[in-house]
């Protein structure tokens, strides 16, 4: 990982075609990982309801909890992961320390977590804040990766 202590990204073209590679992988990791969990959760009111709480009259059973904890923490994992990953690369490709961007990210990513084991004790206040966290840490990673792909196709 040698990008991640080199100032000379630009400079070196493999190196810049091997940090892009991985930041394009990684940002199609962030939206079909959107598209996994509408496929399993549900990043709908209605379908994340019947998921995690169930729904009797169609004979839906609610998720099970250890399948949920599971599904929290490998989604932990990756979540901070790739997050590292894309905030360390958009910080030295642009040059820069702070980023809004980068706190409201991480900060949403580690409360979907949270708020998704709350909605499933609490209900559907709890799922509606837990679906708009989600698509928001999302979304700033998606974020990071398009501006760092912009940033070295410019260079």
């Amino acid at each position: 990982m040698k990008f991640l202590v080199t100032t000379k990204l630009k400079q070196n073209p493999l190196l810049k075609f091997v940090v892009l590679f991985l930041v394009a992988i990684l940002g199609i990791f962030l939206l079909t990982d959107l598209v996994l969990y509408h496929l399993q959760i549900g990043l709908t009111l209605e379908r994340a309801t019947e998921t995690l709480l169930g729904h009797e009259e169609a004979f839906i059973e609610p998720i099970i909890f250890e399948v949920l904890l599971e599904r929290i923490h490998i989604g932990i994992f990756t979540s901070m992961i790739t997050l590292i990953l894309l905030s360390i690369i958009y910080m030295r490709v642009l040059d820069t320390e702070k980023s809004k961007v980068i706190h409201l990210a991480f900060i949403t990513a580690i409360l979907s977590p949270i708020v998704l084991l709350l909605a499933y004790v609490y209900g559907t206040s709890f799922i509606v804040l837990w679906i708009a966290l989600f698509i928001l840490w999302h979304l700033g990673g998606v974020y990071l990766a398009l501006r760092t792909v912009w940033s070295l196709l410019k260079a």
